[in-house]
């Protein structure tokens, strides 16, 4: 009932109108298929030489058929132009339940992707999906006026009725088949599809033509989609014989119950216009009860495809926390015995860590890779949640916090950052939308990563008839992006100028960290590979092994002559050979 709910409240919202009409469907086709009863008192009438009985008849048919078809008809055409806005309403939402699912947990669990592939492979269904409705509720009224005009024509005609019955329990099997072979193909179409992205990719080209993968990549799409297609055309054949096996058991009995009709007719038992209804109704038991239950179980289908966007609607909802955003840090950070590994793993990738960040500092996060670093970056800015331990800001939980309010209190720079094919404003207005038309603020953000790469109206991308930028330049874009929001209470700089020569990452990564404004306690978190541009920072710790190796400024970590020490030498030994 939930997904029937959505399904008829997303057409409402779209056009309620065509909603309403939809309605006039099903009326329709009740009148269409009462033809048979003014057909059987058509035949009395003219047999009988009954004047009445035939110009009732013939009225009936011309205008009861002719409206039914008319309503029948149009109510068709409605149905698909509200189908297309429902669609276009159901793509719409998905993208946006999928830009803001709040945590990035689920592109690390199959099982989540599984879900997302079978959801993109049956969104076409969403469109469908009041076609779905309406073709239901059509047949199973179209049911209801067939039952009753066999009942009208003789009771011994419902005799067929249990004939069309075992297409109950085959209808059931088939659609355990179907759905079986849909799970069966989730995992080689999610990679078939992969594939198709990898090799339509720009950045993976160079690489595809230097080691010639074009041949290798095709042939292993193919192989994907034949194993995709596998369990689904091996359920489509049992679907196909079970439903040939029915329908001959079914013409079987048609044959019998007309014949006995036409029997009781010829022994003067029954009027002869009962012959021809019983032909007619011959004709349309299937939809007395075969159309119903085919109706009942594609829209069993269609409801399963709601109920994949609905585990999308509840993920998209998942995140606990509903306390606002702090507007200042008074005292800082602080992570409790915080472990964390990514869902679907069992190595630790941070284990018992400890950590107080102090209000109105720059702390740097330096380690090996693999160390941690961007983990901690992730745990701060809640893409993914501690498996054991919790963090706090000035003691309150940040799990208790509403997740986007917390967010919008941030700003960051990544090294995997976005390449937006916008104009130059809007891809670094973006970074703070309530000022993304604020030509002077973009300005400053320019500025102050050295950005200035282009005039701020000009389009990014060749696919759009712009200019394409280098990655650095892209990448300061980016930093200009993180830079856009004046005052967060926690500033992210992960790896943001990896494409950047050491001297100019030095520069900027000073000029940040003296960027720092200690009204509101705001925190700047430098995370960087490079350990000559830590040495501005209040503070540095030493992620190693999943945990804190060392804490301290940099001069204190030098003197310490510790892990610190060594990786500072090692590479100033490096840059200087």
């Amino acid at each position: 009932m939930r997904e029937i709910r959505v399904l008829i409240a997303t057409a409402w919202r779209v056009d309620r109108r065509l909603t309403l009409a939809m309605i006039a469907e099903p009326f329709g086709n009740t009148l269409v298929l009462m033809s048979g009863l003014w057909l059987a008192m058509l035949t009395n009438g003219v047999i009988q030489q009954d004047t009445r009985q035939v110009v009732i008849g013939v009225a009936a048919l011309v205008l009861g058929a002719g409206l039914g078809w008319q309503l029948d008809l149009s109510a068709s055409q409605w149905r698909m132009v509200l189908g297309e806005k429902v669609a276009h309403a159901f793509d719409t939402e998905i993208a946006r339940l999928s830009a803001e699912l709040p945590t990035l947990e689920h592109f690390e669990r199959a099982e989540y992707q599984d879900q997302l592939e079978l959801l993109r492979q049956r969104q076409g269904q969403l469109g469908n999906s009041m076609s779905a409705l309406a073709v239901t509720v059509k047949a199973i009224c179209a049911g209801l006026t067939v039952l009753i005009l066999l009942v009208i024509a003789h009771p011994a005609m419902l005799a067929l009725v249990l004939l069309a019955l075992p297409a109950l329990l085959i209808t059931k099997a088939q659609q355990r088949w179907r759905a079986t072979a849909e799970d069966s193909s989730a995992l080689p179409g999610r990679t078939a599809r992969h594939l198709r992205t990898i090799a339509q990719d720009r950045d993976a080209a160079v690489e595809i033509r230097l080691f010639g993968l074009a041949d290798n990549l095709e042939r292993r799409i193919d192989a994907l989609w034949n194993e995709q297609r596998r369990p689904v055309e091996h359920a489509e054949r049992k679907v196909a014989l079970a439903s040939l096996a029915q329908q001959v058991l079914y013409v079987i009995g048609v044959i019998v119950a007309v014949g006995f009709v036409l029997y009781q007719a010829i022994q003067g038992q029954s009027a002869p216009g009962d012959v021809v209804l019983a032909i007619y109704l011959s004709q349309q038991v299937q939809t007395a009860v075969i159309w119903p239950i085919q109706a009942v179980t594609g829209f069993g289908r269609t409801l399963h495809t709601v109920s994949r966007f609905l585990w999308l609607v509840d993920n998209a909802r998942a995140a606990t926390g509903s306390l606002p955003a702090p507007e200042q840090i008074v005292d800082g950070i602080r992570l409790e015995n915080v472990s964390f590994r990514y869902p679907g793993t069992q190595k630790w990738v941070l284990r018992n860590v400890d950590l107080t960040i102090p209000a109105g500092g720059v702390l740097a996060v330096v380690g090996e890779n693999g160390a941690g670093k961007t983990t901690l970056v992730k745990l701060l800015t809640r893409m993914y949640e501690p498996t054991e331990g919790r963090i706090t800001v000035d003691g309150v939980d940040i799990a208790d916090l509403d997740v986007e309010a917390w967010r919008e209190r941030l700003a960051a720079a990544f090294q995997d950052f976005a390449r937006f094919e916008f104009t130059l404003q809007q891809a670094v207005g973006v970074g703070d939308l309530p000022h993304l038309d604020d030509t002077g603020r973009v300005r400053t953000a320019i500025t102050r990563s050295n950005a200035d790469v282009l005039e701020q109206d000009a389009q990014l991308g060749t696919s759009w008839g712009g200019t394409d930028l280098s990655t650095g330049q892209w990448q300061r874009l980016a930093l200009a992006r993180g830079l856009m929001r004046t005052n967060p209470l926690v500033r992210f700089f992960d790896e943001p100028t990896a494409s950047l020569d050491a001297f100019t990452e030095d520069a900027l990564f000073d000029s940040m960290a003296r960027a720092t404004d200690g009204a509101n306690g705001m925190i700047t978190i430098l995370v960087t590979h490079r350990f000559s541009t830590v040495r501005s920072a209040d503070r540095v710790v030493v992620l190693a092994d999943g945990g804190v190796a060392e804490l301290g400024t940099h001069r204190e970590l030098l003197d310490r002559d510790g892990r610190y020490a060594r990786l500072y030498r090692s590479q100033a030994d490096a840059f200087a050979d």
